[in-house]
């Protein structure tokens, strides 16, 4: 197959005058890894898109010798430790499996030989992770492999859950742990065995509700913060270990995270997502008083950078188009390193994610909207850069279609940020469009990067449209809350925006447009076809939430006493008439479109009787529906076959209406029901 023309090349230029022996060693290093050339559409076949990666984090030893990675399965995530010392030949050293829908996590080196795992339960692939209270131990042969830490006390029914949040330069034998239980709102900071489950000592307790705690980079905890009834923060501060708290108000007045102290100890890095300041801010804790470090007026702060050390911060990554790395020490030499790897690499995500002691090896991620995730093994003397493991070997790059941020004005004026994605060998004019709208709607969003649906669906010839409508994360507090209500009329109002303006640009065909979405997605994709009856051809709703009204008193997020409660009370409110405005399930006489509803039986987030009572309401208007509805599975698909069965079908639905199959609507003509 020949190559598209204008292909991303390594851009040698980008690298700072003194560093021409480091791009001469990343071109050997990486070769064709730099170079994205799309070739022209070739079917892939779906299972590539949907097989479980191989790899999905690594953590690099203290001493560099191993690497801990976990693996994910059918329906658990497990672990494997590699053995590099003598680099590059790898072997496998250990590896472990846990229960059923169990997914390990949070891999943390305590010494070189001992490294420590938390677990969380996922009952379905979108499913909020929620954590078992399990603190696994292993040598990184494999022995001395144990639970350390359960999150029920023997005898007790309380649960509880630990965070490792420091390994304890001067006790080899324990780590520095927060720890919360459901009948205590105030987290613990204690010392927790590596080595089994004897309980270590309390080290201090928040004098603040829920929130957490902070330590220096001694692992002296001297910070700490709470959420109000009200889910407002607050924080407290004392000098010393020995000292008394001290609470001070949030200067913010929105959510804030803890990140680390500076050097001096006088001061905190806490991030904010107030609109009107959000980034990084070192917050002086004698006063009480701010002081902005690296912020954005639209876009929010992803992560921090930090030095070497992992002790201080250096700069940050925002949610940007592209996600862009802005610098508070540009000359500190981790930043002119992962400055250099950035520059080199400009068509990646670039993420130095931890190094050894010693600061000679690092692991370093390369991903973009092309490629799923490539780990790299770096020299950080001689800067050599060589791949690890890949997340899916079996991905082609070059085969992938490239995503693009675009820019669009909401009718109330308000800006937009979406990803287009085209088909590799086609012009953006008049295509066939789907819609594909991110779940949540609060706290997700859409990015640039490789979507194995989005994927799927450009190599079958289908543009592909994702907008961060009003109401996603990302974009500050601010622009999340001016969702809440409006699930079902401005955050709809967006995506018609959105598809108009693909419409006008000439992008998408105005009769071939479908619209397609998971979780707050499959409510959306339903909403969007009784409110825009004649501009989409087809809706394909997987796990969603139709009848807000139910959504209140039925699945595992009503359930949660307290903030899961709170959450919908300002996510979709109270009052019953909006309720019932904004569900689908009481206006599906108004949808001209073909649909195809899917559903796990065991889901409890979007609670599996969403499903029945959606099908009863199309039943009952005689509205013609493809339907599939699986056992095992919950909220979202993990079986390959079933994900394979499930995205062939609406591929098919797809094909039928936009795609190879359209033909011009005629109003007269329903697609009969494929039950």
């Amino acid at each position: 197959m020949g190559a598209e023309p204008g292909c991303d090349k390594l851009d040698s230029s980008l690298l700072q005058p003194n560093q021409g022996s480091i791009m001469r060693f990343l071109i050997i290093a990486l070769g064709l890894l730099a170079v994205f050339c799309p070739l022209r559409a070739e079917l892939i076949d779906l299972e590539d898109f949907f097989r479980h990666p191989e790899f999905r984090a690594i953590q690099i030893s203290p001493g560099g010798d191993y690497l801990a990675v976990t693996v994910p399965q059918e329906d658990r995530t497990g672990l494997a430790i590699l053995d590099i010392r003598n680099y590059p030949d790898v072997s496998i050293l250990s590896q472990f499996s846990p229960d059923r829908e169990e997914h390990l996590g949070g891999l943390f080196w305590a010494t070189e030989e001992r490294l420590l795992m938390t677990s969380t339960r996922q009952a379905g692939s979108l499913a909020a992770p929620t954590p078992t209270g399990r603190v696994y131990a292993t040598n990184a042969d494999g022995s001395n492999r144990r639970l350390i830490y359960q999150g029920f006390r023997r005898g007790s029914m309380v649960g509880r859950w630990v965070e490792i949040i420091h390994r304890l330069p001067d006790d080899r034998n324990h780590v520095l742990v927060i720890e919360r239980t459901h009948d205590s709102e105030r987290p613990v900071a204690r010392r927790m065995n590596i080595i089994s489950e004897a309980r270590g000592r309390t080290v201090a307790t928040s004098p603040l509700s829920r929130g957490g705690l902070g330590t220096n980079a001694r692992g002296e905890v001297l910070f700490a913060f709470g959420i109000t009834d009200d889910y407002e923060f607050e924080f407290a501060y004392r000098t010393t270990p020995d000292d008394s708290w001290r609470t001070f108000d949030n200067p913010f007045g929105g959510t804030v995270a803890f990140h680390s102290f500076d050097e001096s100890g006088d001061y905190a890095y806490v991030s904010t997502r107030d609109q009107t300041r959000m980034g990084l801010h070192r917050l002086h804790l004698a006063s009480g008083r701010s002081e902005a470090v690296l912020t954005d007026e639209r876009y929010e702060m992803l992560a921090p950078i930090w030095d070497m050390d992992q002790t201080r911060i250096i700069g940050a990554v925002f949610n940007t188009p592209i996600p862009e790395a802005r610098w508070i020490e540009p000359d500190h030499p981790t930043a002119r390193l992962v400055r250099s790897l950035m520059n080199a690499l400009p068509n990646y995500n670039v993420t130095v994610s931890n190094y050894s002691d010693d600061n000679r090896r690092a692991v370093v991620r390369l991903a973009s909207d092309r490629e799923p995730g490539v780990f790299m093994l770096l020299d950080t003397e001689t800067m050599a850069l060589s791949e690890l493991v890949a997340a899916r070997q079996w991905v082609n790059a070059e085969r992938m279609a490239a995503m693009r941020p675009v820019q669009i004005t909401a009718r109330d004026g308000l800006k937009l940020t979406a990803f287009l994605t085209v088909p590799n060998g086609l012009e953006e004019q008049d295509l066939p469009l789907v819609v594909e709208v991110h779940g949540g709607p609060h706290g997700p969003f859409d990015t640039w990067s490789w979507d194995p649906w989005v994927q799927a669906m450009a190599n079958r010839g289908f543009a592909v449209l994702q907008v961060n409508f009003r109401g996603s994360g990302g974009y500050g507090q601010q622009f999340e809350e001016s969702g809440y209500l409006h699930w079902g009329d401005k955050m709809q109002d967006d995506l018609t925006d959105a598809v108009r303006w693909a419409i006008d640009e000439g992008i998408a065909h105005p009769d071939r447009v479908c619209i397609s979405g998971a979780s707050y997605g499959g409510y959306s994709a339903m909403m969007s076809v009784i409110r825009e009856p004649e501009l989409y051809r087809c809706a394909f709703a997987f796990v969603g939430v139709y009848d807000l009204e139910r959504a209140r008193r039925e699945g595992n997020i009503a359930r949660r006493v307290g903030f899961g409660r709170a959450y919908l009370d300002r996510a979709i409110g109270t009052d019953s008439e909006r309720l019932r405005a904004h569900s689908p399930v009481h206006h599906v006489d108004r949808i001209q479109a073909d649909l195809f509803i899917a559903h796990g039986a065991a889901d409890e987030q979007a609670h599996y009787n969403q499903y029945h009572v959606l099908i009863e309401a199309l039943e009952r208007a005689g509205i013609a529906h493809d339907k599939l509805f699986v056992s095992g599975e919950g909220h979202g698909f993990y079986k390959l076959e079933n994900n394979v069965k499930l995205y062939s079908r609406a591929l098919d639905m797809f094909d039928r209406t936009i795609g190879s199959r359209w033909r011009p609507r005629d109003d007269n003509e329903r697609t009969a029901s494929l039950d």
